[in-house]
């Protein structure tokens, strides 16, 4: 490959996106359900980006957006307020979710990494910057075939937006929620072929090793889906890019959510995980908040009294929320790594 396509080394992941049809209301929703916040809201795209670009043609958008960092992540909301881009062309196609996550590189240099994916042929769906010379630049690739996700990358690190408003107002506001949520610790990704795309992830952007695991019922004490006793098999690969774990889910047979999940969305983003001191506690949370459980099961050695995890799709929230209580260990050893250690 010639010097100038030279694979970005990315260091981490900065933030994950979830396009909404309204910002200030699921912002609301976070803080009062999970505690997440404060958050900085602030207006985007058109004119405050003069040189907005959507599938490589100027485009005219005016957008509103949200950030606060929960942990080592920053968790963004996105909506237009006019126009089309890439938030409104998902939501058009599958609605309101996750959408995004963004890696940073070692030295930030955007048109490095441009070159790179073009030269690689992922098409550059949005880009633009905002603010003095180009300290701000932002572009979208499309990499759903490959890595089952949009990415973006940015040379905005992080930090408040200038000219945010936050909510909610009152710096000493203290939210109601019942679970308070610190950090979120992965985001999890459904897939056809968990191997293959571990394999992109490491050729592509240098994400990995990955560890691919077998889980399923022979895993756990026992598994529910929607409520009831159930049987099923996944096949699993984790990475840890900075502070965050990335999840790869592959169903194998059985009903599940992922498999539901494939079904109704195709690959993409799936959901996001936490982690709790009482998987039981932190359930009944949830339930009693008018959410239901729709897939569960406990691990580990029951003599830890930790190994447990919940899914609950929040409506609210436009996402699907995991709480996990870690055991000490993995009850299960990796099948394989990628790549293979030498």
């Amino acid at each position: 490959m010639a010097q100038k396509f030279t694979k970005p080394k990315v260091v981490g992941i900065q933030q994950v996106c979830i396009v909404v049809k309204d910002v200030w209301k699921t912002a609301e929703a976070f803080w009062n359900i999970l505690g997440i916040g404060p958050w900085n809201v602030f207006t985007f795209g058109s004119p405050k980006v003069a040189d907005l670009k959507f599938h490589g043609k100027r485009s005219y958008v005016p957008s509103l957006g949200a950030v606060t960092q929960v942990g080592s992540l920053e968790l963004e909301l996105f909506q237009d307020v006019d126009g089309k881009s890439v938030y409104t062309e998902w939501i058009e196609k599958y609605g309101e979710g996750l959408h995004h996550c963004k890696f940073l590189t070692d030295d930030l240099d955007i048109n490095k990494v441009d070159r790179y994916m073009e030269y690689l042929g992922f098409e550059n769906m949005q880009n633009g910057h905002f603010g003095p010379e180009l300290k701000n630049q932002f572009s979208y690739y499309d990499t759903m075939k490959a890595l089952k996700c949009i990415w973006e990358t940015s040379n905005r690190s992080g930090g408040k937006p200038i000219g945010a408003t936050p909510f909610p107002a009152d710096p000493n506001a203290v939210s109601p929620a019942k679970i308070k949520v610190t950090g979120l610790k992965q985001i999890g990704i459904v897939v056809k072929d968990v191997v293959r795309t571990a394999e992109n992830y490491w050729n592509i952007l240098g994400i990995g090793p990955w560890e691919i695991r077998d889980w399923g019922n022979h895993a756990l004490w026992d598994r529910t889906y929607m409520g009831k006793p159930a049987w099923a098999r996944e096949r699993v690969a984790h990475a840890y890019p900075g502070d965050l774990e990335l999840e790869l889910l592959q169903p194998m047979e059985g009903a599940s959510i992922y498999q539901d999940w494939l079904d109704t969305h195709g690959e993409s983003l799936h959901h996001l995980k936490f982690l709790c001191d009482d998987i039981d506690a932190t359930s009944q949370a949830f339930i009693e908040m008018g959410f239901p459980s729709i897939q569960m099961g406990h691990f580990g050695d029951p003599k830890e009294k930790a190994g447990g995890f919940n899914y609950f799709d929040v409506p609210p929230l436009k996402c699907i929320l995991e709480p996990v209580h870690k055991p000490k260990s993995l009850p299960i050893k990796p099948i394989a790594i990628i790549p293979p250690k030498e």
